[in-house]
């Protein structure tokens, strides 16, 4: 229960300084974070519930905020629901004038964060012994919080989301906690969605689910825990990369190349411990905490105690007096947007000298003007491009305009492509499902050329990418398509912060990504998600046209991917199918089929078995099966609430396109 303590006043307790907090003297503040602060502490009198503990309380900004306060009171509860030896303690949760406040045990040693720089840059490994130890006690946490129960004894379901080395806390008894809820989720109904649950967590140990923006569960905590075991092992970043983007890409990928070159450090048999533990595919995870801890059993030594003192001794070798218990609970500042950055703090915008064929030179052109053309072919590879004032060089010899042109160099006029196209469509006559549903069943890689007339003699044309069946790149002639652009729609960007970026674009290599990102303007994640949702926005815009031609190439690879996209066919059919037919207009085109019979396939093509089936086509397949009438189907489906009527009948559609379900015509039957 949370108790109310007489008011004390505020005071920022700053470094030296005390001050009465209620029933508590604040000595030092440790760490500040964005909705936070934490202080060592002590008992006003005598020496419970500790001698020493941690207050942790919200700054003055947030108090006014529900979603805040909120926050800090789920913590709160969570932390009472998880009471575990390796998990930090709560002794008390209550309220001084108003200001809530969490009254934590203080773990006096070093987080594994420094544990694990320190052991990087002295090249000297974390003892295979103690980092076991260390997951496997993380384990027995991991369980304890993912079984919590609340009053009733009803599951809560928690996932703790942060599962870092600056939330792993090693003490100078050699003891390891787990420690900061600020960000665990319940997994109820309204939680379960990305969209309602902002992504969080050090980027490097986020699981790949969450990089990619789906669904999650407590199998993401086990991820995470994973790649700190792996990253003691082999004493560096288990997923590595030049950047923040390159980081988040490995993830998603689950490449696990440094894991097995560094193989002759890892114990014989503990390597298919971890390949299982950081399995891209949730499922083929370990299904809890403890059977993660079974499988870590063997390789924790029978004699723990030495192991401990061992480790206590690495802590205690690794302790500064008085300047080291900010480690003792995770809190970190967050400095993203402690400067505020205007147009006015910037220099002048780079310009450069132009000249494209025959035209005379454009001068003053900026490079964020060079870069829209370069994307949208404007200006081709051997436009020439003064940028430093020593002469023209052709663009594609200038790698910050080089890398946004289109991989296919041909002009957006004419729709060029490299030699005799192997497939031809018109969108007049064949539907864009259709030619996608191709694509997949063949499982074919090469590209899709798209072009479609517009006023005055132009044209927008987009390239796709394929890769086995799945789409890797999309390039776009459209302007509005541009990922600026699409950042300012969706509101991750306004108008002003964009020109910034744009500004200051040639210092971050003509990269717009990780300008915002350098700028802390947008974060990584957020800029990965929406590289990847604007490929599938270009992608679905195709099928609005109503007209256009399709030319594909097979085999023909695109000259430069920074950022391979991996996306599904099924899924974008089925979302190119919802933004062309509203669910009115679904239902009336199928008025006439309802009767026809739907007949399922007998097995799974070999082609197919590698395609992301939406549930709602492996419904309407599963509910056809030797044959049954559409109209059956969709009302077997929808009484049950399965389904609803349109999402069935667009799962049909997509469905026949591929092959999955054979339509026979009820006319014809009869």
């Amino acid at each position: 229960m949370i108790s109310s303590i007489p008011p004390s006043g505020r005071s920022a307790a700053g470094q030296g300084d005390s001050s009465r907090f209620g029933k508590y003297v604040l000595e030092r503040r440790i760490a500040v974070g964005g909705s936070s602060e934490v202080f060592l502490a002590r008992p006003a009198h005598g020496t419970q519930p500790a001698p020493r503990l941690v207050i942790k309380r919200l700054i003055p900004d947030v108090l006014e905020e529900p979603q805040s306060v909120g926050t800090f009171a789920m913590e709160a509860r969570l932390h009472r629901a998880a009471r575990h030896p390796n998990v930090v303690e709560v002794y008390e949760a209550g309220s001084v004038d108003g200001e809530p406040y969490l009254a934590m045990e203080y773990v006096d040693g070093v987080d594994a964060n420094r544990l694990m720089r320190r052991a990087q840059t002295m090249h000297e490994p974390v003892p295979p012994e103690a980092a076991t130890l260390i997951a496997h006690e993380l384990c027995g946490a991991l369980a304890c919080v993912h079984t919590a129960v609340d009053d009733t004894g009803r599951p809560l379901a928690v996932v703790h989301r942060d599962v870092t080395p600056s939330n792993i806390y090693l003490s100078l008894d050699g003891d390891v906690k787990l420690g900061d809820f600020g960000i665990a989720r319940l997994l109820t109904r309204s939680s379960m969605a990305p969209e309602t649950s902002p992504l969080k967590g050090k980027y490097a140990y986020l699981s790949p689910e969450q990089v990619a923006g789906e669904d999650f569960d407590h199998r993401a905590d086990l991820f995470s825990l994973a790649v700190v075991l792996a990253e003691m092992l082999i004493n560096e970043p288990l997923f590595p990369g030049s950047g923040q983007l390159a980081v988040l890409l490995a993830i998603r990928d689950c490449r696990l190349d440094r894991l097995h070159a560094n193989a002759a450090r890892i114990p014989e048999g503990l390597m298919q411990v971890l390949e299982t533990g950081l399995a891209r595919d949730p499922n083929q995870r370990f299904s809890t905490a403890e059977h993660f801890a079974s499988a870590l059993a063997p390789f924790v030594p029978q004699d723990t105690a030495t192991v401990r003192r061992a480790l206590a001794e690495r802590v205690a070798a690794m302790r500064e007096p008085q300047t080291d218990t900010r480690t003792a609970f995770g809190v970190v500042r967050d400095q993203a947007r402690d400067s505020v950055l205007t147009l006015e703090a910037v220099t002048e915008p780079q310009l450069a000298r132009l000249k494209v064929r025959d035209a005379p030179v454009q001068e003053n052109v900026s490079i964020s003007k060079l870069i829209e053309w370069a994307a949208t072919g404007r200006l081709g590879p051997d436009d020439l491009v003064d940028m430093t004032g020593n002469g023209f060089q052709r663009l594609v010899d200038i790698p910050e305009l080089e890398r946004h042109l289109p991989s296919s160099t041909a002009p957006t006029g004419r729709l060029n492509g490299p030699g005799i196209p192997d497939f031809v469509a018109s969108l007049d006559h064949t539907t864009f499902l259709d030619v996608c549903a191709r694509m997949l069943v063949r499982r074919e890689t090469g590209v899709l050329f798209a072009e479609r007339p517009v006023q005055a003699g132009d044209s927008v044309r987009k390239e796709i990418y394929l890769a086995h069946g799945r789409v890797v790149h999309i390039a776009s002639s459209e302007p509005s398509e541009l990922f600026g652009e699409y950042l300012v729609r969706r509101g991750l960007l306004d108008r002003a912060e964009l020109d910034l970026a744009l500004a200051v674009l040639p210092r971050y290599g003509g990269r717009l990504g990780d300008t915002l990102i350098g700028l802390n303007l947008v974060d990584a994640v957020q800029i990965f998600r929406a590289i990847r949702d604007q490929g599938r926005d270009r992608f679905v815009e195709i099928f609005k046209w109503g007209y256009g031609r399709l030319s594909f190439y097979r085999g023909v690879t695109p000259t430069r991917i920074e950022f391979p996209l991996d996306l599904d066919l099924v899924p974008l059919m089925m979302s190119g199918l919802a933004l062309v037919s509203p669910d009115e207009d679904v239902v009336q085109a199928h008025q006439a089929g309802f009767r026809d019979l739907l007949v399922g396939v007998a097995e799974l093509p070999e082609t197919l078995k590698l395609a992301a089936w939406p549930p709602e086509i492996l419904k309407v397949v599963g509910a056809a099966g030797e044959g049954r009438s559409e109209e059956d189907i969709v009302m077997a489906l929808t009484a049950a609430r399965l389904i609803d009527i349109a999402s069935a009948l667009r799962a049909i559609d997509v469905a026949c396109a591929v092959g999955l379900l054979e339509r026979r015509s009820a006319r014809g039957q009869g």
